[in-house]
């Protein structure tokens, strides 16, 4: 069928569901599939505006994954149209507990990678640091060289670019003993 067509069968369908605790996944589902072909379309505006109306974090119908992914995407578009405030605030719905999950690293990655896009944004060279330090702590990262070379260079960048405080100090001398970092370090 043509995008008119799909994108008013989506519209639909996401109306008929809305409400329905028993259609929470589909809802999210369908929301999403309206938010893509809106994006394929050139609209960021409009399809981070279709993402952002759904609270997917209370949807007991949904996985962590599902969840995560979802609100990565809600950040992706906002940081996209430009509301770096909003993508804040959804940024804050993820857990970083949930992270450090063995099986969400590549969640893991991408959500440090849009907080440092953002950071980048509000020019917090500290907070940068953080994202590619912990970008550097995933397993995943840590098996790859060229990966975990360029999240442990980044980190010492960023943090010799900080304002010196307190936190930056305890973050170096963190970074220095770190003995995964002195290892790869020593491997070179």
């Amino acid at each position: 069928t043509d995008e008119a067509a799909r994108e008013t069968l989506l519209k639909a369908l996401c109306e008929i569901t809305d409400g329905k605790m028993y259609c929470e996944a589909e809802r999210a589902k369908l929301t999403r599939m309206l938010s893509s072909l809106k994006e394929s379309q050139g609209k960021i505006g409009e399809a981070a505006d279709t993402l952002q109306d759904i609270n997917v974090e209370t949807y007991g119908a949904l996985s962590k994954r599902e969840k995560v992914d979802y609100i990565l995407d809600q950040v992706r578009l906002m940081l996209a149209k430009g509301d770096r405030v909003r993508a804040y605030i959804l940024s804050k719905k993820v857990q970083r507990k949930v992270l450090e999950e063995e099986d969400l690293q590549d969640l893991k990655i991408r959500f440090y990678k849009l907080m440092a896009e953002y950071h980048v944004l509000e020019d917090a060279p500290f907070e940068l640091a953080k994202d590619f330090w912990a970008i550097f702590n995933t397993k995943c990262v840590q098996d790859d060289e060229a990966s975990w070379r360029d999240a442990l260079e980044s980190t010492a960048v960023f943090l010799a670019l900080s304002e010196f405080a307190p936190g930056v100090s305890d973050m170096m001398h963190r970074v220095l003993a770190d003995p995964s970092a002195k290892e790869k370090l020593d491997s070179l």
